[in-house]
């Protein structure tokens, strides 16, 4: 199985990250390629949710949050289509939180997917974990810029989340 992943230690409490990562309206702060989120379930929280993000091009995705443990995990996973197949799909994002002092948190995305035939194994082998560590990078730039803003003032705009989708 595929799997790429990114740490880094963000400046505010472990419940402040977890409040805003668990907010699925509040994704676009972290994730500036979905422009929209609406839901596609009775909740709005906690495992078993449905939303749809929406991109600014019109492309559409939807997740499902396939895990939770307040306040420390939280994982979304792509709904396929039946008989939906790709050469690498992506199975999830998890973000994990971890306390390292009262007003630091360290945060790990994880990206797993799974690769099917000849070609998706070679590219998920050679290619995929380093494009993926690409758009989780920047995911974390637009996660601390919400809490450090201060690190991002001297840049001419503000880091810009593309969540690595599926091919």
């Amino acid at each position: 199985m595929p799997t790429a992943n990114v740490s880094r230690v963000i400046r505010a409490p472990q419940k402040d990250v977890w409040a805003l990562l668990s907010d699925v309206t509040q994704a676009r702060r972290w994730n500036k390629y979905w422009a929209a989120i609406e839901f596609a379930s009775g909740q709005t929280h906690g495992a078993g949710t449905r939303f749809v993000a929406r991109t600014k091009d019109g492309d559409s995705f939807t997740f499902d949050i396939c895990g939770w443990d307040a306040p420390r995990r939280i994982a979304f996973c792509p709904v396929r289509e039946p008989g939906e197949r790709y050469g690498i799909t992506l199975d999830s994002h998890a973000f994990e939180m971890r306390p390292v002092t009262d007003d630091e948190c360290e945060v790990t995305i994880t990206a797993r997917a799974s690769a099917s035939g000849l070609r998706g194994r070679i590219v998920a082998t050679f290619f995929w974990a380093g494009h993926q560590k690409d758009g989780l990078n920047a995911a974390l730039d637009a996660l601390q810029a919400v809490f450090q803003p201060e690190l991002f003032a001297d840049d001419d705009a503000e880091p810009q989340a593309q969540e690595a989708l599926p091919d």
